[in-house]
């Protein structure tokens, strides 16, 4: 009898994960409407050959060069770095820039011309005085008198953490973090501060495994923009993970810290930030394994280019400034914009992964990419025993005798299937004007465009490197 039972809970098992992975290889209708268009091998193709013949300019889309100095936390990363980058485009002198970073630019673009004047200071804003020593190194005289912009873009980014028992680690860099970054800004006497935030705070978690009934897991597909912010904080358990929820947390506090001779704004980016083949984890990941396993090519999702998201830094600067003159002394009327986050994404309805698979297939990457499809639900089954194992792993009688997962095999947690799931991001209220309470933000590119932009500088930079 018992065995029976058993075998007959297994069946219902089986059942429901196979039900379960139907649905999450399919895209719903109601997500399909929202980008019914799936890029053709022709279009993908011309896109790329345009791009190679033309390639995206960002200068003449970034707002005035300003007389002000900079500091740029998270300088060496992909963000960060794009921001160090913009800054010297329009016109920025190298000394008047510093990344403040735990490691040193090496990136390929960083590490010649201007970009390699720029000065560094190595901190880990964990430590309140090592970040203060980091923002009170001395300036060169020819700058040290400017007013100081800091664009903060340091953070840890741990998509597979969901327990409060692995949050202080996030906790430390993404909240504690902030802190220290804040006071020693003003205490530098800086006058703007905008730090990078994350369209995930926005996300509720998907419950893939609720009434087994329903066509589609609860909150599987979600409009995201910035209405929750106007709402109390949600606890911790409606937060996709620890790193959401510790980003909505410094949110408030960034918005908190606002005042007129301080102004503060956030950046969100949305989903999926592609554009650094060294440091992204989407695009950038898959040039550099070559063979990638994945189960999500159904996921719609927007995406958007680290430059897009530079530029929002940039003119959110800009927006912050307004009636208060580039020296930024606090006059003038406090924009509405101030203390606020805005989403920001590429331009154009957003993409499946598979489309995304699939210019990276007919873009000819150097060396070629392969996809190797995984079946979601069955994944899925094997993210919760991964994320028990490491669990345990914490714990003081187990610790010992369980091994933690590491490498790949440590991201494979239920929250990054959270995590991608189908989000459809607005920034319309980014593009609105600075008079209407947005902060002017203009694509530049569409995805397509990013991606293809992204392949032939890695496709060059390979063929440099293999000549």
């Amino acid at each position: 009898m018992l065995s029976t039972a058993i075998v007959g809970l297994l069946a219902i098992g089986v059942a429901w994960v196979w039900k379960l992975n139907g649905a999450m290889k399919e895209t719903p209708p109601e997500v399909l409407a929202q980008s019914p268009h799936r890029w053709t091998d022709k279009e993908m193709r011309e896109t790329y050959q345009r791009i190679k013949a033309n390639p995206i300019d960002w200068t003449s889309h970034l707002p005035p060069k300003l007389h002000r100095r900079y500091i740029v936390t998270g300088g060496s990363g992909g963000v960060g770095g794009q921001i160090v980058l913009h800054l010297l485009a329009r016109g920025q002198p190298p000394e008047s820039i510093r990344i403040v970073d735990f490691r040193k630019p090496d990136r390929s673009d960083m590490t010649v011309g201007p970009a390699a004047q720029v000065d560094f200071a190595q901190a880990d804003i964990t430590s309140p005085t090592v970040t203060s020593a980091a923002f009170d190194k001395p300036w060169p005289a020819t700058v040290a008198k400017l007013p100081l912009t800091i664009f903060h873009t340091a953070a840890i980014i741990a998509p597979a953490e969901r327990s409060l028992r692995t949050y202080d680690r996030v906790k430390r860099v993404n909240i504690d973090g902030v802190r220290h970054v804040l006071d020693a800004s003003r205490a530098s006497g800086a006058t703007i501060f905008i730090s990078m935030s994350s369209a995930s705070v926005a996300y509720e978690p998907v419950q893939f495994w609720g009434n087994p009934l329903r066509r589609w897991p609860r909150n599987y597909w979600q409009a995201i923009d910035e209405s929750d912010f106007d709402r109390p904080l949600r606890p911790h358990a409606r937060f996709f993970g620890n790193y959401a929820h510790a980003k909505a947390v410094s949110e408030r506090i960034i918005s908190a810290a606002n005042t007129p001779a301080f102004r503060t704004g956030l950046v969100r980016p949305a989903n999926t930030i592609y554009g650094s083949s060294k440091g992204d984890q989407v695009v950038g990941y898959y040039l550099r394994a070559g063979t990638v396993p994945s189960w999500m090519p159904s996921i719609m999702q927007n995406f958007v280019h680290c430059g897009h998201v530079s530029l929002a830094h940039l003119l959110f600067e800009a927006a912050l400034l307004r009636g208060g003159g580039s020296g930024g002394s606090g006059g003038g009327a406090m924009p509405a914009c101030a203390c606020r986050p805005f989403t920001v994404t590429d331009a154009g309805p957003p993409p499946t992964f598979e489309d995304l698979y699939s210019l990276l297939r007919a873009t000819v990457a150097t060396p070629p990419i392969r996809l190797v499809y995984l079946p979601p639900a069955w994944t899925l089954v094997l993210a919760h025993a991964v994320e028990w194992v490491d669990l345990a792993s914490r714990l003081p009688a187990l610790g010992r005798a369980v091994p933690r997962p590491g490498g790949d095999l440590a991201l494979l947690q239920p929250a990054v299937f959270s995590a991608g799931a189908h989000y459809l991001a607005s920034d319309a209220a980014a593009r609105r004007g600075v008079d209407e309470g947005g902060i002017g933000y203009r694509h530049v590119h569409t995805t397509m465009e990013g991606v293809c932009q992204q392949v032939l500088e890695w496709n060059i930079e390979h063929r440099d490197r293999s000549s």
